[in-house]
């Protein structure tokens, strides 16, 4: 049998891009958003700050793409225990007096306030994170402030995109210190690639900025955790 023709092999690709999007929500757009992350974010980032929002109608928004990578991430969660680890680790009186008030038993409230603060956990902490870094990624950059806030998001993006690969593993006991060096150094990686000439003119620059960011997203990640928390722990009282 002869080579697939060119218009063959590109229906063929198409087909496996529509089924693709059909059972998994990541369609074409989305795969080479993912892909160009990881191989050649600078580029990217390039694309998505001269031609707006879509780079030009070829990648995904980078606030929607960021919420479905965390979508999976959230997945990784839930497969070792979700967000029950975080509500029964608050101080015990504190919890029982919720218990109380709810007139459930401790696990149903917990199982119902661990779907609440699931559902509003990841958005809360990427617009934190957005409006934490966004005012330095502005003044190192001297972006406005739209392109500042689009460049956060595809940092964002950037960082998470590697962080599919080790699934959940951050969560599970043994593999957290390592978990965590891959993590921290997905940030490093993806603002050392793509920030230079941007955000930073020298190497050592740019490891001393990205340092200044780890505290910014460690406050990012506890101002959404807080309200999460609360969101949670209301949306317990509800219902018996």
């Amino acid at each position: 049998m002869g080579s697939e023709t060119p218009v063959v092999a590109e229906t063929r690709r198409r087909r496996f891009a529509d089924l693709c999007e059909e059972t998994t929500g990541f369609g074409e757009i989305e795969w080479r958003t993912f892909r160009d992350l990881l191989v050649r974010p600078r580029e990217a980032l390039e694309r998505y700050l001269v031609h707006g929002p879509t780079g030009g109608r070829l990648y995904a928004r980078p606030f929607g793409f960021y919420m479905g990578m965390c979508g999976i991430l959230m997945f990784y969660l839930f497969l070792v225990g979700g967000m029950k680890g975080v509500i029964e680790a608050q101080p015990a009186a504190a919890l029982d007096a919720w218990v109380e008030r709810s007139g459930k038993s401790r696990e149903a409230f917990i199982d119902d306030a661990e779907s609440w603060m699931s559902l509003v956990v990841t958005p809360l902490i990427a617009i934190f994170n957005a409006l934490l870094t966004a005012p330095l990624l502005k003044w190192w950059s001297g972006l406005d402030w739209r392109r500042s806030f689009r460049s956060s998001y595809v940092l964002m993006c950037a960082w998470t995109a590697p962080i599919l690969f080790i699934g959940p593993s951050p969560q599970i006991e043994g593999l957290q210190i390592y978990a965590s060096i891959v993590m921290w150094g997905a940030l490093f990686a993806a603002f050392l690639r793509m920030g230079d000439g941007l955000w930073f003119s020298r190497w050592w620059e740019g490891l001393l900025k990205c340092l200044v960011l780890l505290p910014v997203l460690f406050l990012a990640s506890w101002a959404g955790m807080v309200p999460s928390m609360y969101v949670g722990m209301l949306g317990g009282l509800w219902g018996n």
